[in-house]
């Protein structure tokens, strides 16, 4: 998910179907997006995003300090495991994952509602 348009696309989507679903930045986004962004784009959206750091620590910190109470990490175990205990002290949780999870990643042209129709669709099949 790249924009406001895209993350309100996929929660209609989500909604019409009568699906939850959980919105998540696009891999690495914090690095090249920024985390202040990412936790304005949760906001406007209605749901807190799970914003994507990498294997960057200093993102992972840096979303904290924004105030970001969702965030993936993809770095060493031991890292992920101080910057677990420090997300946990914050109220936030750190997902280390060394791959994301199947997701639907969108392009800024695509038609972002069809798009997240199908992919849904396709996930309840």
């Amino acid at each position: 998910m790249h924009d406001l348009g895209q993350a309100r696309a996929a929660l209609a989507a989500a909604a019409e179907l009568g699906l939850g679903i959980q919105l998540r930045s696009a891999p690495d986004a914090a690095a090249y997006a920024g985390v202040g962004y990412l936790h304005a784009l949760g906001e406007l959206a209605g749901q807190e995003l799970l914003i994507d750091c990498g294997d960057d620590p200093g993102l992972v910190m840096a979303a904290l300090r924004t105030g970001c109470r969702k965030l993936a990490f993809s770095g060493a175990a031991d890292t992920a495991r101080r910057l677990g205990d420090m997300a946990q002290q914050t109220g936030a949780i750190l997902i280390h994952e060394r791959k994301p999870p199947a997701a639907l990643e969108l392009a800024p042209e695509d038609d972002a509602a069809r798009a997240c129709r199908a992919w849904l669709l396709a996930r309840e099949a």
